[in-house]
Protein backbone atom coordinates (compact mmCIF):
# COMPACT_ATOMS: atom_id res chain seq x y z
CA UNK A 1 0.00 0.00 0.00
CA UNK A 2 1.99 2.90 -0.88
CA UNK A 3 0.96 6.71 -1.91
CA UNK A 4 2.09 9.72 -3.61
CA UNK A 5 0.40 11.52 -1.19
CA UNK A 6 3.93 12.86 0.43
CA UNK A 7 5.15 13.76 -3.46
CA UNK A 8 2.06 15.23 -4.29
CA UNK A 9 1.75 17.34 -1.03
CA UNK A 10 5.55 18.91 -1.86
CA UNK A 11 4.64 19.77 -4.92
CA UNK A 12 1.95 21.44 -4.51
CA UNK A 13 4.07 23.13 -1.15
CA UNK A 14 6.25 24.28 -3.84
CA UNK A 15 3.91 25.66 -6.30
CA UNK A 16 2.20 27.62 -3.48
CA UNK A 17 5.14 29.19 -2.20
CA UNK A 18 6.36 30.07 -5.63
CA UNK A 19 2.86 31.60 -6.32
CA UNK A 20 3.02 33.67 -3.61
CA UNK A 21 5.75 35.13 -3.65
CA UNK A 22 5.62 35.95 -7.12
CA UNK A 23 2.07 37.25 -6.80
CA UNK A 24 2.97 39.23 -3.56
CA UNK A 25 5.93 41.24 -5.12
CA UNK A 26 4.13 41.74 -8.21
CA UNK A 27 1.03 43.14 -6.67
CA UNK A 28 2.68 44.15 -3.54
CA UNK A 29 -1.13 44.17 -2.20
CA UNK A 30 -3.10 40.62 -1.88
CA UNK A 31 -6.83 42.57 -1.63
CA UNK A 32 -7.87 46.41 -1.29
CA UNK A 33 -9.48 45.54 2.01
CA UNK A 34 -10.68 48.42 3.95
CA UNK A 35 -8.79 49.06 6.99
CA UNK A 36 -11.16 50.98 9.03
CA UNK A 37 -13.59 48.49 10.36
CA UNK A 38 -10.84 46.79 11.84
CA UNK A 39 -9.42 49.93 13.71
CA UNK A 40 -8.96 49.21 17.39
CA UNK A 41 -10.40 45.82 17.39
CA UNK A 42 -8.71 42.52 19.00
CA UNK A 43 -6.41 41.78 16.19
CA UNK A 44 -3.76 38.85 15.96
CA UNK A 45 -0.84 38.26 14.09
CA UNK A 46 0.23 41.47 12.97
CA UNK A 47 2.82 43.94 13.63
CA UNK A 48 2.08 47.60 14.24
CA UNK A 49 4.12 50.33 11.93
CA UNK A 50 5.04 48.20 9.65
CA UNK A 51 4.64 48.51 5.46
CA UNK A 52 1.86 46.41 4.63
CA UNK A 53 1.29 45.12 7.18
CA UNK A 54 -1.84 42.96 6.71
CA UNK A 55 -0.07 41.91 3.67
CA UNK A 56 3.02 40.45 5.42
CA UNK A 57 0.78 38.88 7.71
CA UNK A 58 -1.61 37.10 5.15
CA UNK A 59 1.73 35.56 3.56
CA UNK A 60 2.73 34.54 7.17
CA UNK A 61 -0.59 32.73 8.07
CA UNK A 62 0.21 29.71 5.39
CA UNK A 63 2.35 28.38 8.75
CA UNK A 64 1.00 30.71 11.40
CA UNK A 65 -2.94 30.14 11.35
CA UNK A 66 -2.84 27.49 14.10
CA UNK A 67 -0.60 28.81 16.39
CA UNK A 68 -2.29 32.33 16.04
CA UNK A 69 -5.79 30.83 16.17
CA UNK A 70 -4.54 29.47 19.95
CA UNK A 71 -2.59 32.85 21.07
CA UNK A 72 -6.01 34.92 20.06
CA UNK A 73 -8.10 32.30 21.72
CA UNK A 74 -6.18 32.79 25.07
CA UNK A 75 -6.45 36.41 24.52
CA UNK A 76 -9.60 37.34 23.40
CA UNK A 77 -11.76 34.16 22.75
CA UNK A 78 -12.20 33.23 25.91
CA UNK A 79 -13.16 36.15 27.53
CA UNK A 80 -16.26 36.81 25.42
CA UNK A 81 -13.95 38.97 22.68
CA UNK A 82 -14.28 38.69 19.07
CA UNK A 83 -10.81 38.95 17.11
CA UNK A 84 -9.06 39.65 13.76
CA UNK A 85 -6.81 37.11 12.44
CA UNK A 86 -4.79 37.84 9.07
CA UNK A 87 -5.78 34.93 6.14
CA UNK A 88 -3.83 34.14 3.34
CA UNK A 89 -7.29 32.45 1.48
CA UNK A 90 -9.52 34.60 3.05
CA UNK A 91 -8.10 38.11 4.03
CA UNK A 92 -8.92 39.36 7.54
CA UNK A 93 -11.35 36.91 9.20
CA UNK A 94 -13.13 37.27 12.39
CA UNK A 95 -13.15 34.58 14.69
CA UNK A 96 -16.35 33.95 16.77
CA UNK A 97 -15.82 33.06 20.80
CA UNK A 98 -17.85 30.06 21.96
CA UNK A 99 -20.08 32.12 24.23
CA UNK A 100 -21.88 33.53 20.56
CA UNK A 101 -21.14 30.46 18.66
CA UNK A 102 -25.64 30.01 18.80
CA UNK A 103 -26.55 33.56 18.32
CA UNK A 104 -24.29 34.15 15.29
CA UNK A 105 -24.78 30.76 13.76
CA UNK A 106 -28.35 30.59 14.11
CA UNK A 107 -28.48 33.81 11.99
CA UNK A 108 -30.30 32.75 8.86
CA UNK A 109 -28.53 32.33 5.27
CA UNK A 110 -29.90 35.84 4.04
CA UNK A 111 -27.38 37.13 6.60
CA UNK A 112 -24.52 33.97 6.81
CA UNK A 113 -23.74 32.57 3.85
CA UNK A 114 -22.21 28.79 4.28
CA UNK A 115 -22.95 27.34 0.31
CA UNK A 116 -21.47 29.51 -1.37
CA UNK A 117 -18.16 30.43 1.16
CA UNK A 118 -17.73 26.42 0.83
CA UNK A 119 -17.93 25.88 -2.69
CA UNK A 120 -16.23 29.37 -3.76
CA UNK A 121 -13.53 29.12 -0.82
CA UNK A 122 -12.68 25.30 0.60
CA UNK A 123 -13.65 23.60 -2.70
CA UNK A 124 -13.21 26.89 -5.26
CA UNK A 125 -15.59 24.64 -7.27
CA UNK A 126 -15.49 27.39 -9.98
CA UNK A 127 -12.14 26.00 -11.35
CA UNK A 128 -12.41 22.27 -9.61
CA UNK A 129 -15.32 21.28 -10.97
CA UNK A 130 -15.85 21.45 -14.75
CA UNK A 131 -19.65 21.16 -14.40
CA UNK A 132 -21.21 24.04 -12.71
CA UNK A 133 -24.48 22.47 -12.98
CA UNK A 134 -23.58 20.05 -9.88
CA UNK A 135 -22.32 23.17 -7.88
CA UNK A 136 -25.17 25.25 -8.81
CA UNK A 137 -27.71 22.00 -7.73
CA UNK A 138 -25.82 20.34 -5.49
CA UNK A 139 -28.75 17.54 -4.42
CA UNK A 140 -25.98 15.14 -3.90
CA UNK A 141 -25.40 16.71 -0.73
CA UNK A 142 -29.32 15.54 -0.08
CA UNK A 143 -28.26 12.24 -0.92
CA UNK A 144 -25.97 12.36 2.11
CA UNK A 145 -28.18 14.47 4.26
CA UNK A 146 -31.42 12.31 4.03
CA UNK A 147 -31.07 8.89 2.23
CA UNK A 148 -27.40 8.02 3.68
CA UNK A 149 -28.59 8.85 6.88
CA UNK A 150 -32.49 7.51 6.83
CA UNK A 151 -30.79 4.29 5.36
CA UNK A 152 -28.18 3.40 7.83
CA UNK A 153 -30.19 -0.21 8.67
CA UNK A 154 -29.79 -0.90 5.16
CA UNK A 155 -26.28 0.48 4.69
CA UNK A 156 -24.65 -0.63 8.03
CA UNK A 157 -23.94 -4.49 7.19
CA UNK A 158 -23.15 -3.56 4.22
CA UNK A 159 -20.20 -1.55 5.08
CA UNK A 160 -19.23 -4.35 7.43
CA UNK A 161 -19.16 -7.03 5.36
CA UNK A 162 -16.74 -4.55 3.16
CA UNK A 163 -14.74 -3.68 6.11
CA UNK A 164 -13.81 -6.97 6.82
CA UNK A 165 -13.20 -8.41 3.97
CA UNK A 166 -10.64 -5.30 3.12
CA UNK A 167 -9.13 -5.85 6.44
CA UNK A 168 -8.45 -9.50 5.79
CA UNK A 169 -7.11 -8.16 2.06
CA UNK A 170 -4.87 -5.63 3.34
CA UNK A 171 -3.93 -6.48 6.84
CA UNK A 172 -3.28 -10.06 6.41
CA UNK A 173 -5.10 -13.24 8.25
CA UNK A 174 -1.58 -14.28 9.02
CA UNK A 175 -1.91 -15.20 13.01
CA UNK A 176 2.02 -15.80 13.66
CA UNK A 177 3.72 -12.99 11.39
CA UNK A 178 3.65 -9.07 11.80
CA UNK A 179 2.81 -6.59 9.03
CA UNK A 180 4.17 -3.46 8.86
CA UNK A 181 2.64 -0.06 6.88
CA UNK A 182 1.58 3.66 6.66
CA UNK A 183 -1.38 4.23 9.20
CA UNK A 184 -2.22 6.67 6.72
CA UNK A 185 -2.47 4.43 3.58
CA UNK A 186 -4.13 1.97 5.12
CA UNK A 187 -7.29 4.29 6.55
CA UNK A 188 -7.82 5.56 2.85
CA UNK A 189 -7.76 2.04 1.68
CA UNK A 190 -10.31 0.75 3.71
CA UNK A 191 -12.57 3.48 4.09
CA UNK A 192 -12.56 4.28 0.07
CA UNK A 193 -13.86 0.61 0.06
CA UNK A 194 -16.13 0.49 2.96
CA UNK A 195 -17.99 3.76 2.10
CA UNK A 196 -18.24 3.13 -1.93
CA UNK A 197 -20.16 -0.19 -0.45
CA UNK A 198 -22.37 2.13 0.16
CA UNK A 199 -22.35 4.76 -2.42
CA UNK A 200 -21.72 2.57 -5.50
CA UNK A 201 -21.72 -1.08 -4.13
CA UNK A 202 -20.21 -4.24 -5.89
CA UNK A 203 -18.41 -4.50 -8.32
CA UNK A 204 -16.59 -0.79 -7.90
CA UNK A 205 -16.03 -0.69 -4.41
CA UNK A 206 -13.91 -3.81 -4.98
CA UNK A 207 -11.99 -2.22 -8.02
CA UNK A 208 -8.48 -1.34 -6.92
CA UNK A 209 -7.77 0.91 -9.43
CA UNK A 210 -11.02 2.79 -9.59
CA UNK A 211 -11.01 3.03 -5.49
CA UNK A 212 -7.17 4.75 -5.94
CA UNK A 213 -8.74 7.32 -8.57
CA UNK A 214 -11.22 8.58 -6.30
CA UNK A 215 -8.00 8.87 -3.62
CA UNK A 216 -5.98 10.89 -5.90
CA UNK A 217 -9.54 13.10 -7.09
CA UNK A 218 -10.14 14.63 -3.25
CA UNK A 219 -6.78 14.70 -2.70
CA UNK A 220 -6.05 17.03 -5.92
CA UNK A 221 -9.04 18.81 -5.39
CA UNK A 222 -8.63 20.31 -2.18
CA UNK A 223 -5.25 21.03 -2.06
CA UNK A 224 -5.73 22.13 -5.91
CA UNK A 225 -8.50 24.40 -3.92
CA UNK A 226 -6.13 25.64 -1.53
CA UNK A 227 -3.12 27.12 -3.51
CA UNK A 228 -6.34 28.81 -5.79
CA UNK A 229 -7.23 30.44 -2.80
CA UNK A 230 -4.14 31.47 -2.02
CA UNK A 231 -3.31 32.90 -5.19
CA UNK A 232 -3.67 36.93 -5.19
CA UNK A 233 -7.19 38.02 -6.82
CA UNK A 234 -5.23 39.39 -10.47
CA UNK A 235 -3.36 35.97 -10.78
CA UNK A 236 -5.85 33.72 -9.71
CA UNK A 237 -7.74 32.81 -13.13
CA UNK A 238 -4.05 31.68 -13.75
CA UNK A 239 -3.89 29.16 -10.92
CA UNK A 240 -7.32 28.35 -11.18
CA UNK A 241 -7.35 27.18 -14.92
CA UNK A 242 -4.06 25.43 -14.10
CA UNK A 243 -5.38 23.81 -11.23
CA UNK A 244 -8.79 23.04 -13.33
CA UNK A 245 -6.71 20.95 -16.09
CA UNK A 246 -5.24 18.64 -13.35
CA UNK A 247 -8.78 17.77 -11.56
CA UNK A 248 -10.36 17.57 -15.14
CA UNK A 249 -7.67 15.06 -16.19
CA UNK A 250 -7.78 13.09 -12.77
CA UNK A 251 -11.94 13.16 -13.52
CA UNK A 252 -11.73 12.03 -16.57
CA UNK A 253 -9.09 9.17 -15.43
CA UNK A 254 -11.34 7.84 -12.75
CA UNK A 255 -14.68 8.57 -15.13
CA UNK A 256 -13.44 5.60 -18.05
CA UNK A 257 -13.30 3.23 -15.48
CA UNK A 258 -17.00 3.44 -13.67
CA UNK A 259 -18.67 4.95 -16.58
CA UNK A 260 -19.66 1.65 -17.96
CA UNK A 261 -20.86 0.60 -14.81
CA UNK A 262 -22.82 3.57 -14.09
CA UNK A 263 -24.45 3.70 -18.11
CA UNK A 264 -25.72 -0.06 -17.07
CA UNK A 265 -27.43 1.73 -14.05
CA UNK A 266 -29.05 4.05 -15.80
CA UNK A 267 -30.41 1.67 -18.91
CA UNK A 268 -31.72 -0.46 -16.12
CA UNK A 269 -33.51 2.47 -14.18
CA UNK A 270 -34.84 3.72 -17.59
CA UNK A 271 -36.11 0.05 -18.70
CA UNK A 272 -37.52 -0.75 -15.15
CA UNK A 273 -39.47 2.88 -15.09
CA UNK A 274 -41.06 1.81 -18.55
CA UNK A 275 -41.67 -1.72 -18.40
CA UNK A 276 -43.48 -3.45 -15.01
CA UNK A 277 -42.47 -6.76 -16.83
CA UNK A 278 -38.65 -6.11 -16.33
CA UNK A 279 -37.32 -7.95 -14.10
CA UNK A 280 -34.43 -5.92 -11.90
CA UNK A 281 -34.57 -4.93 -8.77
CA UNK A 282 -33.33 -1.20 -7.75
CA UNK A 283 -29.92 -1.37 -5.32
CA UNK A 284 -30.20 0.39 -2.42
CA UNK A 285 -27.13 2.47 -2.43
CA UNK A 286 -26.04 6.54 -2.88
CA UNK A 287 -25.77 6.00 -6.93
CA UNK A 288 -29.29 4.78 -6.91
CA UNK A 289 -30.62 7.79 -5.01
CA UNK A 290 -28.72 10.57 -7.26
CA UNK A 291 -30.12 8.65 -10.10
CA UNK A 292 -33.80 9.26 -8.67
CA UNK A 293 -33.27 12.06 -7.70
CA UNK A 294 -31.95 13.51 -10.95
CA UNK A 295 -35.39 11.83 -12.05
CA UNK A 296 -36.92 14.09 -9.92
CA UNK A 297 -35.29 17.19 -11.01
CA UNK A 298 -37.11 16.75 -14.36
CA UNK A 299 -34.06 17.99 -16.12
CA UNK A 300 -32.14 15.66 -18.87
CA UNK A 301 -29.29 16.89 -18.52
CA UNK A 302 -29.09 16.08 -15.01
CA UNK A 303 -29.59 11.98 -16.13
CA UNK A 304 -26.59 12.21 -18.34
CA UNK A 305 -24.04 9.65 -17.59
CA UNK A 306 -20.83 12.03 -17.01
CA UNK A 307 -22.85 14.19 -14.97
CA UNK A 308 -24.06 11.38 -12.64
CA UNK A 309 -20.58 10.56 -12.68
CA UNK A 310 -19.41 13.80 -11.09
CA UNK A 311 -21.63 13.42 -8.27
CA UNK A 312 -20.60 10.37 -7.54
CA UNK A 313 -16.81 11.72 -6.98
CA UNK A 314 -18.57 15.34 -5.40
CA UNK A 315 -19.86 12.85 -2.36
CA UNK A 316 -16.29 10.73 -2.41
CA UNK A 317 -14.58 14.06 -2.14
CA UNK A 318 -16.78 15.78 0.79
CA UNK A 319 -16.06 12.58 2.92
CA UNK A 320 -13.43 10.00 2.12
CA UNK A 321 -9.83 11.98 3.63
CA UNK A 322 -11.90 14.01 6.30
CA UNK A 323 -13.01 10.36 7.60
CA UNK A 324 -9.46 9.07 6.73
CA UNK A 325 -7.88 11.48 8.93
CA UNK A 326 -10.01 10.91 11.64
CA UNK A 327 -9.12 7.52 11.92
CA UNK A 328 -5.31 8.12 11.23
CA UNK A 329 -5.67 9.76 14.79
CA UNK A 330 -7.89 7.22 16.05
CA UNK A 331 -5.16 4.35 15.69
CA UNK A 332 -2.58 5.70 17.31
CA UNK A 333 -4.29 7.92 19.98
CA UNK A 334 -5.65 4.34 20.83
CA UNK A 335 -2.66 2.54 20.92
CA UNK A 336 -0.55 4.80 22.47
CA UNK A 337 -2.60 5.44 24.83
CA UNK A 338 -1.27 6.07 28.19
CA UNK A 339 -3.71 4.65 31.31
CA UNK A 340 -1.81 3.65 33.99
CA UNK A 341 -1.98 5.72 37.75
CA UNK A 342 1.77 5.82 38.03
CA UNK A 343 2.63 7.41 35.00
CA UNK A 344 3.66 4.71 33.10
CA UNK A 345 2.83 3.27 29.51
CA UNK A 346 -0.09 1.30 29.81
CA UNK A 347 -1.50 0.42 26.81
CA UNK A 348 -3.52 -2.22 27.54
CA UNK A 349 -5.89 -0.57 29.52
CA UNK A 350 -8.21 1.31 26.84
CA UNK A 351 -7.64 -1.43 24.63
CA UNK A 352 -9.09 -4.34 26.79
CA UNK A 353 -11.88 -1.92 27.69
CA UNK A 354 -13.11 -1.12 23.69
CA UNK A 355 -12.26 -5.46 22.82
CA UNK A 356 -14.78 -6.32 25.98
CA UNK A 357 -17.57 -3.42 25.04
CA UNK A 358 -17.37 -4.86 21.27
CA UNK A 359 -17.43 -8.77 22.27
CA UNK A 360 -20.18 -8.34 24.48
CA UNK A 361 -22.13 -6.17 22.35
CA UNK A 362 -21.60 -8.34 18.85
CA UNK A 363 -22.65 -11.60 21.52
CA UNK A 364 -25.69 -10.19 22.06
CA UNK A 365 -26.63 -9.42 18.79
CA UNK A 366 -25.74 -12.57 17.44
CA UNK A 367 -22.65 -11.74 15.36
CA UNK A 368 -23.85 -9.11 12.89
CA UNK A 369 -23.14 -5.79 12.97
CA UNK A 370 -26.56 -3.18 12.92
CA UNK A 371 -27.02 0.15 13.48
CA UNK A 372 -28.99 -0.29 16.87
CA UNK A 373 -26.01 -2.30 17.73
CA UNK A 374 -23.28 -0.14 17.23
CA UNK A 375 -25.46 2.54 19.28
CA UNK A 376 -24.58 0.30 22.09
CA UNK A 377 -20.63 0.98 21.69
CA UNK A 378 -20.55 3.82 23.96
CA UNK A 379 -17.05 3.57 24.53
CA UNK A 380 -16.16 3.09 21.01
CA UNK A 381 -18.05 6.34 20.38
CA UNK A 382 -16.39 8.02 23.13
CA UNK A 383 -13.08 7.59 21.88
CA UNK A 384 -13.59 8.60 18.44
CA UNK A 385 -15.04 12.28 19.92
CA UNK A 386 -12.09 12.65 22.29
CA UNK A 387 -9.96 12.02 19.22
CA UNK A 388 -11.50 14.46 16.92
CA UNK A 389 -11.48 17.34 19.82
CA UNK A 390 -7.74 16.59 20.37
CA UNK A 391 -7.06 16.72 16.69
CA UNK A 392 -9.84 18.05 14.64
CA UNK A 393 -9.05 18.44 10.36
CA UNK A 394 -8.63 22.08 11.27
CA UNK A 395 -7.35 24.56 13.55
CA UNK A 396 -9.89 27.09 12.72
CA UNK A 397 -13.30 25.94 11.21
CA UNK A 398 -16.73 26.59 10.54
CA UNK A 399 -16.23 29.50 7.75
CA UNK A 400 -19.41 31.91 6.94
CA UNK A 401 -19.02 35.40 4.61
CA UNK A 402 -21.30 37.99 6.13
CA UNK A 403 -23.39 38.87 3.32
CA UNK A 404 -26.10 41.13 4.48
CA UNK A 405 -25.65 44.46 3.56
CA UNK A 406 -25.47 46.08 6.63
CA UNK A 407 -23.14 43.70 8.06
CA UNK A 408 -23.48 42.11 11.76
CA UNK A 409 -22.40 43.77 15.52
CA UNK A 410 -21.55 40.99 18.12
CA UNK A 411 -20.47 41.71 21.54
CA UNK A 412 -17.84 42.55 22.95
CA UNK A 413 -15.93 43.70 26.08
CA UNK A 414 -14.08 46.35 24.46
CA UNK A 415 -17.95 47.36 22.80
CA UNK A 416 -20.09 46.86 19.63
CA UNK A 417 -17.58 44.68 17.48
CA UNK A 418 -19.61 45.39 14.24
CA UNK A 419 -18.18 43.18 10.65
CA UNK A 420 -18.80 44.70 7.29
CA UNK A 421 -20.78 42.74 4.56
CA UNK A 422 -17.90 40.60 2.33
CA UNK A 423 -16.25 39.35 5.28
CA UNK A 424 -15.31 35.75 6.43
CA UNK A 425 -15.99 34.74 9.93
CA UNK A 426 -14.88 30.98 11.47
CA UNK A 427 -14.26 30.08 15.18
CA UNK A 428 -10.74 28.40 16.47
CA UNK A 429 -11.58 24.59 17.20
CA UNK A 430 -8.38 23.99 18.67
CA UNK A 431 -8.39 26.96 20.89
CA UNK A 432 -12.01 25.61 21.85
CA UNK A 433 -11.67 22.17 22.49
CA UNK A 434 -8.33 22.60 23.96
CA UNK A 435 -9.85 25.23 26.91
CA UNK A 436 -9.33 23.81 30.42
CA UNK A 437 -12.67 25.63 31.18
CA UNK A 438 -14.75 23.95 28.63
CA UNK A 439 -12.85 20.76 29.96
CA UNK A 440 -12.68 21.50 33.63
CA UNK A 441 -11.83 18.07 34.74
CA UNK A 442 -8.86 16.82 36.84
CA UNK A 443 -7.30 15.71 33.31
CA UNK A 444 -5.03 17.90 30.80
CA UNK A 445 -7.44 19.22 28.27
CA UNK A 446 -4.24 18.73 25.80
CA UNK A 447 -3.87 14.80 26.59
CA UNK A 448 -6.08 12.35 24.82
CA UNK A 449 -8.73 10.25 27.42
CA UNK A 450 -11.97 9.03 26.11
CA UNK A 451 -12.98 8.20 29.71
CA UNK A 452 -13.11 11.82 30.39
CA UNK A 453 -17.26 12.17 30.42
CA UNK A 454 -17.57 8.41 32.20
CA UNK A 455 -19.71 7.11 32.61
CA UNK A 456 -22.28 9.72 30.61
CA UNK A 457 -20.17 9.08 27.38
CA UNK A 458 -21.00 11.71 24.57
CA UNK A 459 -21.40 10.86 20.91
CA UNK A 460 -19.58 12.14 18.20
CA UNK A 461 -22.40 13.01 16.63
CA UNK A 462 -23.53 15.43 19.73
CA UNK A 463 -22.67 18.57 18.86
CA UNK A 464 -22.44 21.65 21.24
CA UNK A 465 -20.45 25.03 21.61
CA UNK A 466 -17.68 23.33 23.23
CA UNK A 467 -17.00 20.53 20.42
CA UNK A 468 -17.15 21.30 16.85
CA UNK A 469 -15.18 18.51 14.69
CA UNK A 470 -18.47 17.72 12.98
CA UNK A 471 -19.29 21.43 12.30
CA UNK A 472 -22.65 23.57 14.45
CA UNK A 473 -25.97 24.02 13.78
CA UNK A 474 -28.08 23.28 11.11
CA UNK A 475 -25.43 23.60 8.85
CA UNK A 476 -23.14 20.99 10.54
CA UNK A 477 -21.92 17.81 8.74
CA UNK A 478 -24.70 16.30 6.59
CA UNK A 479 -22.93 13.07 6.94
CA UNK A 480 -21.92 12.95 10.05
CA UNK A 481 -23.87 9.84 11.05
CA UNK A 482 -22.83 7.58 7.91
CA UNK A 483 -18.95 8.40 8.98
CA UNK A 484 -19.46 7.62 12.94
CA UNK A 485 -21.01 4.07 12.19
CA UNK A 486 -18.37 3.73 9.24
CA UNK A 487 -15.61 4.16 12.07
CA UNK A 488 -17.46 2.49 14.64
CA UNK A 489 -17.58 -0.42 12.99
CA UNK A 490 -13.88 0.29 12.23
CA UNK A 491 -12.83 0.44 15.60
CA UNK A 492 -14.85 -2.74 16.70
CA UNK A 493 -12.74 -4.66 13.82
CA UNK A 494 -9.56 -3.85 14.34
CA UNK A 495 -9.27 -4.26 18.61
CA UNK A 496 -11.30 -7.19 18.07
CA UNK A 497 -9.37 -8.94 15.75
CA UNK A 498 -5.87 -7.38 15.84
CA UNK A 499 -3.36 -6.81 17.74
CA UNK A 500 -1.64 -3.49 16.88
CA UNK A 501 1.59 -1.83 17.87
CA UNK A 502 2.57 1.99 16.84
CA UNK A 503 6.01 2.22 15.42
CA UNK A 504 8.60 4.64 16.75
CA UNK A 505 7.25 8.49 17.28
CA UNK A 506 4.35 9.56 16.32
CA UNK A 507 4.62 12.20 13.51
CA UNK A 508 3.80 15.86 14.22
CA UNK A 509 0.66 17.21 12.01
CA UNK A 510 1.59 20.07 9.28
CA UNK A 511 -0.32 22.87 9.79
CA UNK A 512 -1.06 24.36 5.89
CA UNK A 513 -3.33 28.03 6.36
CA UNK A 514 -6.25 26.70 8.62
CA UNK A 515 -6.02 22.90 7.47
CA UNK A 516 -4.05 19.94 9.13
CA UNK A 517 -1.87 18.10 6.59
CA UNK A 518 -2.04 14.14 6.86
CA UNK A 519 0.87 12.65 8.06
CA UNK A 520 3.10 9.58 5.80
CA UNK A 521 5.16 8.82 8.35
CA UNK A 522 3.34 7.10 11.13
CA UNK A 523 3.54 3.36 11.08
CA UNK A 524 1.85 0.48 12.62
CA UNK A 525 2.80 -3.28 13.04
CA UNK A 526 -0.37 -5.60 13.10
CA UNK A 527 -1.35 -9.35 13.05
CA UNK A 528 -4.61 -11.42 13.26
CA UNK A 529 -5.00 -11.86 17.29
CA UNK A 530 -4.77 -15.52 18.80
CA UNK A 531 -8.19 -15.83 19.88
Amino acid sequence: MTSAFPVQVQLFATLISAVLVTGYVLSRRRRSWSRDWKTGKPTIGTRSNRWFDWERASLRSFNMSKEWSLEGYRKFGRFNSPFIMPCVDRGPVVIIPPKQLKTVYGLPDKVLDMQKTSTDGSMQAKYTIADQGVVSRPFQMNIVRNQMTRNLDVLTPVIAAELEASFARLWGTDRNKWKEFSVWDSCLDLITGASNAAFCGEPLCKDAAFLKSLRDHGMITFLGALLISSTPLFFRPVTGTLIGWACEYQFLRTKWLCLPFIKKRLANTARARNDPNFCWEAPVDGLQWLIEESYATQDPTDLDPVRVTRRLLYINDISLHSTSFTMQNVIPDIYTYDGGDDGEKNTNTLVEALREEVSTVLAEAGGFWTRNTLQKLKLVDATVRESMRLTPFASVGLPRTVIDPHGISLHSPGGKFHIPPGTVIATALDGIHRDPVIYPSDDDPNCFNPFRDAPQFKSATSLDDGFLAFGYGRHACPGRFFALNEMKIMVAHMVLNYDIEYVGKRPELTSVVWLKVPYHQGKVRVRRRQL
